[in-house]
């Protein structure tokens, strides 16, 4: 079907009783979803969302479905705005989903900066947030939960399949399997977690998270999963402000909280690689290829930028960032999305 603002905006009215439009423009769209944000007469204004692809129904699908999960009881507890489901239209083979729309400006990471005192410590805190609600969240919306156990298994069978490939380094191979075998670098308590934070899903005014979008892998899971977006940046010491500042919200004791966000974000790029051979897209699997090369470079010029928990007191996060930083981004291609390549910023 049309995918033009006004014939979107027009459909998002049989989604929702007494919805009157009266503008429409383009909102975000890329390949794999339209995006339009729909005036209304109120003066208010909806996100109309059109997936245009079966992997994209299926996270519009599980977006509704976490947003249903967070109740108005449990966004109370939030410091920032969530997002809410308003209704949906069948839309030819395909639904379209109508949204409040979050209010504040896209944030990208390189804001993350001491151009932007403060956000950092927000960012952090929002971060927190979410992992202080309470797990019943998901258990009573029938979300996933995973065990620390479960997570770790999961994570080496994404090392398994790396490995079969043949295109991961020894020293990357050798370097994940330490982190994956060692016992104490898995003893934490899971949480609530978003599940693919990435940069462009926070909206900030100056200093300040106002909102956080995408919630399509809400679940329970390891908190450092959702911290692993910020070891893309070369901001180190305002990512270090970050880190505190969960770790203050949180009050948790979690010493190995900085090696398994690494962790999470060196394999996204293993995520990434058996994505182009899962799909066969050579231009992938050499973009992954290239960006383990650069990864392996720094491990051997660097043997202290060690993630496995023997040695967590021979690198601080300044020098994972410095770490990572070198190396090139690795935030992106997510458990449940591995359409979209690893990005600094998105």
């Amino acid at each position: 079907m049309s995918t033009n603002p006004f014939t979107l905006a027009a459909l998002a009215t049989t989604a929702v009783d007494g919805l009157t439009v009266v503008g429409a423009t383009e909102d975000g769209s890329d390949e794999h979803r339209s995006v339009v944000a729909a005036r209304l007469a109120d003066g208010e204004t909806v996100q109309v969302v059109l997936p245009r692809s079966v992997a994209a129904l299926r996270t519009a699908q599980a977006h509704a479905a976490a947003l249903a999960a967070l109740t108005l009881a449990t966004r109370s507890r939030l410091p920032f705005e969530v997002p809410s489901a308003l209704g949906t239209a069948e839309a030819g083979r395909s639904t379209l989903f109508v949204l409040t729309r979050l209010g504040g400006a896209t944030m990208r990471l390189q804001d993350i900066s001491p151009a932007r005192p403060g956000l950092a410590t927000s960012v952090g805190q929002a971060i927190a947030a979410i992992h202080e609600l309470p797990t019943s969240v998901a258990a009573d919306a029938g979300l996933p939960h995973e065990t620390a156990q479960a997570l770790r298994q999961r994570l080496l069978d994404t090392f398994d399949r790396a490995a079969a490939t043949g295109s991961v380094p020894a020293a990357l191979l050798e370097r994940w399997e330490g982190a994956l075998s060692d016992d104490r670098l898995w003893q934490f308590k899971p949480a609530l977690v978003h599940g693919d934070l990435q940069a462009p899903a926070f909206r900030v005014e100056g200093a300040r998270v106002v909102g956080i979008d995408g919630w399509h892998a809400l679940a329970v899971g390891d908190p450092a999963r959702d911290l692993a977006f910020l070891l893309g940046s070369n901001e180190f010491g305002s990512v270090d402000e970050a880190f505190d500042a969960h770790a203050a919200a949180r009050g948790i004791g979690d010493r190995q909280l900085r090696q398994r966000a690494m962790l999470h974000a060196e394999l996204d790029v293993a995520r990434w690689l058996l994505h182009g051979v899962d799909s066969g897209d050579r231009s992938v699997v050499d973009d992954a290829s290239g960006m383990l090369a650069s990864l392996v470079q720094r491990v051997d010029r660097d043997p202290g930028a060690a993630i496995a928990a023997s040695q967590p007191e021979t690198m601080d996060l300044t020098g994972v960032q410095q770490y990572l930083g070198e190396t090139g981004p690795v935030d992106g291609a997510s458990d449940d999305d591995a359409d979209r390549a690893p990005s600094a910023d998105r």
